[in-house]
């Protein structure tokens, strides 16, 4: 026999469905992505409830997930992995009055522990840059096979560091990471930046040396070569470090940096570094899954009394991870 309280859902829900429901193509088309997160914010937005009456229904239903958690779940930076979680997913199937097993074919099978794998096929590049033709052109430029060589490492590990000066310009950036061959005979890593109006020059720090440079000014796209100091086969690592840097200080007008993941990583770091006479009044990380899409805002971040701001990920999926900030 239903309790009165579970009545009263009911008939809240019979009542906020109508009102609230967006037409169910705008849901297919956030579906069509392919995204857990994608769907699960959808379909959260899409039934009125907030987290925290979410978080008390699961707690109900006899598993805890906190409203940060599922926060985490929607934005993409984290995502459902132990056994709790992946119950919590089938409930929310429920609770948000989604088919069943929707959310749970759109997080696809469970994420291997310990040593990290990257799945096998990565973004095209037109899914992150913009006029990719051009990238493309100027990556056939480089060499026959550039394009192959842009997906055959995917990413462990990367920790990109921007300068801010005190001109509110930027300065170079550093990029540390440890690359793994998603086959055999890796002798090299394709290096993509896009500054419209500048072009980007590259200075290897250790372990690789700088191969061939190709830029194309007029879409501002520049593609370095970086040969390592070894050839891998599938699954081996190396690490590597290069500065990228323009002769012309970037203008303020772009206060934001930006980095494009073709596969999922392990670990993600994304720093600014301010002058003391330029920080900023607020600062903020972001995520687009695609370059259409929309992006996203992964909250405000905490500038330290080292004027730096810092975005840390674990575990990222494929797409554009940035940190924007405002002087005003």
């Amino acid at each position: 026999m239903a309790t009165a309280a579970s009545e009263r859902e009911h008939q809240e829900a019979l009542s906020t469905m109508p009102e609230r429901r967006r037409p169910y193509s705008e849901i297919e088309r956030n579906l069509h992505t392919g995204l857990f997160s994608d769907a699960l914010r959808t379909a959260i937005e899409d039934s009125g409830l907030s987290l925290n009456r979410i978080s008390s229904k699961l707690a109900e239903r006899g598993v805890n997930v906190s409203a940060t958690a599922l926060s985490y779940w929607q934005r993409g930076s984290n995502r459902p992995e132990r056994t709790d979680s992946l119950r919590a997913v089938g409930l929310l199937e429920e609770i948000l009055n989604l088919p069943p097993n929707t959310l749970m074919t759109l997080l696809g099978p469970r994420r291997s522990r310990g040593r990290w794998a990257a799945p096998s096929t990565p973004l095209p590049t037109g899914a992150l840059w913009s006029n990719s033709s051009h990238l493309n052109r100027t990556l056939s430029d480089l060499e026959k096979d550039a394009l192959r060589s842009l997906w055959t490492v995917s990413t462990v590990y990367a920790h990109l560091h921007k300068r801010v000066l005190a001109d509110r310009t930027l300065a170079e950036t550093r990029i540390r990471k440890v690359v793994r061959a998603e086959s055999d005979g890796v002798d090299r890593v394709i290096a993509v930046a896009h500054t419209e109006g500048l072009t980007m020059h590259f200075e290897t720090v250790n372990t690789v040396r700088l191969g061939r440079i190709r830029t194309d000014p007029e879409t501002g796209y520049s593609v370095a070569e970086f040969i390592l100091d070894r050839m891998l086969n599938a699954g081996e690592t190396a690490t590597m470090e290069y500065i990228s840097y323009s002769t012309v200080p970037e203008p303020s007008t772009r206060p934001y940096i930006r980095h494009s993941l073709y596969r999922p990583a392990a670990v993600l770091v994304l720093e600014v570094e301010f002058d003391q006479k330029a920080i900023p009044a607020r600062c903020e990380g972001f995520y687009s899954p695609r370059r259409e899409t929309p992006e996203r805002s992964l909250g405000s971040l905490w500038i330290g009394t080292s004027n730096s701001a810092h975005l840390a990920l674990s575990a990222p999926d494929a797409g554009m991870y940035g940190i924007r900030w405002d002087w005003d």
